[in-house]
């Protein structure tokens, strides 16, 4: 199991560098009104369902629910599993947008919000893991 808990600690930061690089591409193609697609939008989801997926393994597999510290038994999986919906959500929202610049900025804002809460949950369970909350 220590395989896939190293897997999904790396993972994260992959996750959250692609989403990142959704969101500003979201934004960049408002910018220059470019037609709408959800394609770069919809695979940094999808690398987010991963993610999440892969951690919800972890979590079950390795008792993760018995840890002593509240941000990895309760924050930590509640913070990646907003931001799951967050981005999907984003998608939605943007998918019934009219003009193709309100659909870039409804995916941007969501891959936005989604980033913030993959932030807080790596932040949340290095906390936990190291000791200090």
């Amino acid at each position: 199991m220590d395989v896939l808990t190293t897997i999904h600690q790396f993972a994260g930061y992959v996750v959250a560098l692609v989403v990142l690089v959704a969101a500003a591409m979201a934004f960049g193609r408002a910018r220059d009104a470019r037609e709408f697609t959800a394609g770069p939008y919809v695979v940094a989801s999808v690398l987010l369902d991963i993610q999440v997926l892969l951690g919800l393994a972890v979590y079950g597999m390795d008792g993760y629910w018995e840890h002593e510290s509240v941000l990895l038994r309760y924050v930590h999986p509640a913070l990646a599993l907003l931001a799951l919906v967050a981005a999907h959500v984003g998608i939605k929202r943007a998918r019934g947008q009219q003009m193709a610049v309100d659909a870039h900025h409804a995916a941007g804002r969501g891959l936005v919000i989604a980033l913030v809460l993959v932030f807080a949950a790596v932040m949340t369970s290095t906390l936990a893991v190291r000791g200090i909350l």
